[in-house]
């Protein structure tokens, strides 16, 4: 494998100078999915928070609040027992118990 340097980025990119109508911050948008892609996508953002050592106690407060805008839709189409069963569903995949079954965060 050859290594090669690559130009460092500053405050306006490599090469083009910024104009007013960039974007500043960034901007989601929307793709329709069906069903089986929607869970799919639920199954991977549980899983990374599961992985990373999140108690149930600390996970399921961010489904309920809109702030998560990916998890909020999902506790929002699915229920919250649904959201409960996928993250038990990855805690025993993935043989991450619950760092705090007994509450706490």
């Amino acid at each position: 494998m050859t290594r090669r340097t690559l130009p460092m980025l500053g405050p306006t990119g490599a090469t083009k100078a910024a104009e007013a109508d960039d974007p500043l911050e960034l901007v989601g948008v929307p793709v329709p999915v069906d069903e089986a892609t929607f869970d799919e996508m639920a199954r991977c953002l549980v899983e990374e928070y599961v992985r990373d050592g999140w108690s149930d106690e600390r996970l399921v407060p961010l489904f309920r609040s809109p702030f998560y805008a990916g998890l909020h839709v999902i506790w929002r189409r699915r229920g919250e027992p649904w959201v409960r069963a996928l993250i038990a569903d990855e805690r025993r995949r993935w043989r991450r118990p619950n760092p705090t079954p007994n509450g706490g965060a």
